[in-house]
């Protein structure tokens, strides 16, 4: 993929190597440009920068890493070969962190010879934020439109690391002579450090803005682009109906549900919502639709046992490849990571059903509710972009279904929402199922009696209501 200037030059777009990575930036870097790699401590900065350089060199590109440290090339060599992605056909130059401080005129002149002996594809200066320290500020501002006139004639692709709080990044000289702003920064939690990758700034590229989270390895950095910005609202379910696996429900519906559609199950714990779902996944394997299973509660394991309970083969499913167990625990959620393996698994297996137990996970993760119900939404949307008939289920407080159906907010993103409840009656626990809405489709009014027995989720037929009635 190439731009044109008005001046007829030719810019190319550059692939960063990192994963994710170009997709927010909207396809890669373009060459010739430049970089800043931003952010506090301990972020990921040189791993980021490397890493690319890495790739690129891996793949038969020349570049140069310019380390401002007290280290020696080798043993910067040293350090890095612990990352996978380490290509020992890069060039290292080192310079000592308290020169370039003092004397930043001398190293950008052996920079400049060193770059015209290489001739580099890319460059990496690492960090650039010692380089004049101890000159004042104009001085120090001289230096830096020095240095970006002399990289103009580098014809390359230039990142630079620096160490900058958020608030200092737009007010800081670099700004001004870079392409693109890229900001890295962490939250230090209790139970799990969560990493944040943001752009700032960008040039001539169509980028994915917000905070987008990102991994760091021993394979390297990993990025999970935003969710939000993902979704496609130019698909619509199709007026096609599928079979949920139980007939009397089917017919409640209309005729089973939409195909392509997004669907809820509502109701407290003991009611059978897992049993449902799996029904559904069943009924899709009999027809030789494969399927998908997210979770946060059970492993594969214990699904896999729960499910044998009812002669349902799980293990057997997931071992011949036609079914797809998402777990997760919701302690360790990364939600942009979290869709990107779910997108991954539906096109790698070809899903064209779906169940996840229970909305409940994401709680953990996405503390706000505003936030909750973006993702839900999102995630949903996702479903219906990649045809596949998903049902969703979601927890409500015993007793207390119809007053709390109204605080359940992803009921708005739902095609269908199917309430299951259960009441004490003379003759025991009752457990009854209505149908509070279906886009699109009339459905029964009235609520039905099921029952989950060793064939799985039984409703009772309505000419037999009177015997277990209260």
């Amino acid at each position: 993929m190439e731009f044109k200037s008005c001046e007829d030059v030719v810019l190319n777009i550059m692939s960063t190597g990192i994963e994710g990575l170009d997709e927010v930036l909207g396809g890669g870097v373009l060459s010739p440009s430049t970089t800043f790699i931003a952010g506090t401590p301990g972020t990921g900065r040189t791993t980021l920068g490397i890493q690319s350089l890495c790739v690129a060199a891996r793949k038969g590109e020349k570049v140069l890493y310019v380390a401002i440290s007290s280290k020696s090339e080798a043993m910067i060599r040293q350090i890095l070969s612990r990352f996978s992605f380490f290509e020992e056909s890069i060039n290292i130059r080192t310079f000592n962190v308290s020169s370039v401080e003092r004397d930043p005129l001398t190293m950008l002149v052996e920079l400049g010879n060193i770059v015209s002996s290489l001739k580099p594809d890319r460059i990496l200066i690492d960090p650039i934020t010692p380089i004049g320290f101890g000159f004042p500020e104009a001085e120090r501002r001289r230096f830096m439109y020095s240095l970006n006139a002399a990289i103009n004639e580098w014809n390359a692709v230039v990142c630079f690391t620096g160490t900058l709080e958020p608030s200092a990044v737009k007010s800081n000289v670099i700004s001004d002579i870079v392409d693109n702003i890229i900001y890295l920064s962490q939250d230090l939690g209790i139970h799990i450090t969560r990493r944040y990758i943001e752009l700032m700034k960008v040039s001539g590229m169509s980028s994915i803005q917000g905070k987008h989270t990102f991994e760091i390895g021993t394979d390297g950095i990993a990025v999970y682009p935003k969710d939000i910005a993902q979704a496609d609202y130019s698909i619509n379910a199709s007026g096609e109906r599928i079979s949920t696996g139980i007939p009397l429900l089917d017919e409640m519906l209309g005729g089973g549900l939409f195909k392509g559609s997004s669907n809820l199950i509502a109701g407290s714990t003991g009611t059978g919502k897992t049993v449902l779902g799996l029904n559904f996944i069943m009924e899709g394997a009999k027809k030789g639709e494969n399927g998908i299973i997210i979770n946060f509660d059970e492993t594969p394991k214990e699904l896999f046992l729960h499910a044998s309970n009812f002669g349902w083969d799980l293990k057997g499913m997931d071992k011949k490849g036609s079914l797809k167990i998402i777990h997760t625990l919701p302690s360790a959620l990364d939600p942009n990571k979290h869709m990107m393996q779910i997108k991954k698994a539906i096109r790698e297996t070809k899903a064209k059903r779906l169940f996840l137990d229970a909305v409940e996970g994401f709680d953990y993760a996405l503390v706000d509710p505003i936030e909750r119900k973006q993702h839900i939404a999102a995630l949903s949307r996702t479903f219906i972009n990649e045809r596949v008939t998903s049902l969703l289920t979601c927890l409500t407080p015993k007793n207390k279904e119809h007053q709390k159906m109204c605080d359940i907010q992803i009921t708005s993103v739902a095609d269908t929402v199917i309430m299951l409840q259960q009441s004490l009656v003379s003759s025991g626990l009752q457990k009854s199922l209505s149908i509070i809405k279906m886009r699109g489709s009339d459905h029964e009014k009235n609520p039905a009696v099921y029952e989950i027995t060793s064939n799985g989720f039984v409703i009772e037929d309505p000419s037999c209501r009177k015997k277990t009635g209260p």
